[in-house]
């Protein structure tokens, strides 16, 4: 069998595995078949995914990748990372069974209804019946192994859980809900059986968890120096960032001030039209091409595990019809503390600026699996945070827009922020501060619970952000140094984008070269080399 046909058989076959135990990842990527249960949480099951991972693993390893074409020998990078960073995670970290704000699947009934596949009001009853005895099951794997729980996952996923039953109630009651579920009647139902035994599932995590919870927030400098390697191929020690960090904060252009909140009447209204004003302001810079893929905004109620850092905005594309559907947290349900900039911030990350374009920029090859699902938080959060500063330079050059500049103000601000969670990404893991300071540095974010749950799940993604940002900086100033004309950039911008939601590294070796990307990295850690 040629290599191409053995890989894309291979590539099948792992997916129709893995998505059945990552159903979360799975409605994230647009894909709505299997979205019907919670993920599988049984040692068994836990043993059986283990297996499957080795096998593939080695499987992949046997793969002649020079016989592949460049499109299926990225791909092939890509599913070897995640199948490599899964089975550390599952048999050397076990993080599953000691996160309690995992087991709470609010998130994919939220997605569920935003995919909206033929089969929805059968995936969604069947999701909602499933919930009392996969809380159950949360409690006796949980309750043994208390003690080595971080804190602050056992306080998000309380409140979680305590916010479900409002959020259930909310979506079964919804008008919208009935319009596109015959027998709405038999969800409200099963919506408040779940919505009960979230209300048990809280109560055991105050009374049996809470109080013995006890462990270290952050995953160690050795682990998070393999995700930075394997997740995002950064090849960077973690250590060497606190001073590229702390440059970055000296440096022109991050200011110190905290954008103020906009408490003006209908300021959560302007967010529900500011995709297609984003839209109608890119399309006029020229910065990049935008794809031919819709993207609509919808609304409704808030669902909880949106935290404090996705301020009760989402996105998720939809690869059948070729669109993507920008959620807008209904403004009764929503925080109002945030400022409409972090706020349409969040819209330019998902959308028109972001992962929307991302996904749907490159065809058919750049929304496989692997780049869909791999995790590339270095291009998806570091490309945003690139392309404000360059988005008010442009926007100089052309005629303003009827609207106001939508971040043009609040770039210190947002940039400011985004160095400071990647500081505390980094301090964290590598055991620098305690629960108490982490705490602390936290509340200046957000919701500090949230906040510090976020990066106890996803160790190093704040920090990849921050070094993808930095990376394309780089990367850019290259093409200013040899006399940088529009064209040129819109074409490296274009080129960069194409490679689907990859990591920034690989995306960019695909622009300029492996060496050149390779020799840009190494200078990222060097505070001389910080782009300004």
């Amino acid at each position: 069998m040629p290599e191409s046909a053995a890989f894309d058989a291979l590539a099948r076959e792992f997916f129709s595995v893995w998505l059945r135990y990552h159903p979360g990842a799975a409605l994230a990527a647009g894909l709505g078949d299997y979205g019907r249960l919670p993920a599988p949480q049984s040692d068994d099951d836990h043993a059986a995914l283990g297996g499957w991972l080795e096998t593939l693993v080695v499987a992949l390893q046997e793969l002649d990748h020079a016989a592949l074409d460049p499109a299926r020998r990225l791909d092939a990078e890509l599913m070897f990372a995640l199948a490599v960073v899964e089975h550390r995670e599952l048999l050397e970290r076990d993080w599953r069974r000691r996160d309690p704000l995992r087991y709470v699947p609010l998130t994919e009934i939220h997605r569920l209804t935003l995919l909206r596949p033929a089969t929805l009001r059968d995936d969604l009853l069947a999701l909602l019946e499933a919930i009392p005895a996969h809380l159950r099951l949360a409690m006796t794997q949980l309750t043994p192994m208390a003690e080595l729980i971080p804190p602050p996952l056992v306080t998000a996923a309380i409140r979680t859980a305590d916010a479900g039953p409002g959020y259930l109630r909310a979506l079964a009651g919804s008008r919208w809900l009935r319009a596109h579920c015959h027998g709405s009647s038999e969800i409200e139902a099963a919506a408040e059986r779940a919505a009960a035994a979230l209300r048990q599932y809280a109560t055991g995590l105050r009374s049996s968890i809470a109080p013995r919870a006890a462990a270290p927030c952050g995953c160690g400098a050795e682990h998070l120096s393999f995700l930075l390697h394997r997740r995002h191929r950064l090849e960077i020690a973690p250590a060497d960032c606190a001073p590229m960090l702390d440059a970055l904060l000296q440096a022109p252009g991050v200011g110190a001030g905290e954008a103020a909140a906009d408490t003006t009447p209908g300021a959560w209204d302007k967010i529900g039209a500011e995709c297609a004003h984003q839209e109608t302001l890119l399309r006029e810079l020229g910065l990049f091409r935008l794809p031919a893929a819709s993207l609509r905004a919808t609304g409704g109620p808030v669902c909880p595990r949106l935290d404090a850092a996705r301020l009760g905005i989402d996105y998720v594309p939809d690869l059948v019809r070729g669109q993507g559907t920008l959620y807008l947290a209904d403004r009764s349900t929503a925080q109002d503390a945030h400022s409409l900039a972090a706020l349409r911030l969040r819209c330019l990350e998902l959308g028109w600026g972001g992962l929307h374009t991302l996904t749907f920029a490159g065809g058919m090859a750049a929304r496989s699996l692997p780049r869909l699902l791999a995790g590339g938080s270095s291009l998806t959060r570091g490309w945003p945070l690139a392309l404000l500063g360059h988005l008010v330079a442009a926007q100089n050059q052309v005629t303003a827009p009827s609207n106001p500049s939508l971040l043009a103000h609040l770039v210190q601000d947002v940039r400011r922020a985004a160095i400071a969670h990647a500081r505390l990404d980094l301090d964290l893991h590598l055991g620098r501060i305690d629960l108490a300071q982490a705490h602390a540095r936290a509340t200046a974010l957000g919701d500090a619970d949230q906040v510090l749950a976020e990066l106890i799940q996803r160790p190093g993604d704040a920090l990849a952000a921050v070094l993808g940002w930095q990376l394309i900086e780089a990367a850019r100033g290259q093409l200013r140094a040899g006399g940088d004309e529009p064209a040129t950039l819109r074409g490296f911008h274009d080129s960069l984008l194409r490679q689907g939601p990859v990591p920034a590294s690989m995306a960019l070796a695909t622009v300029v070269g492996e060496a050149t990307a390779g020799t840009l990295m190494a200078r990222l850690t060097t505070p001389a080399e910080i782009p300004a």
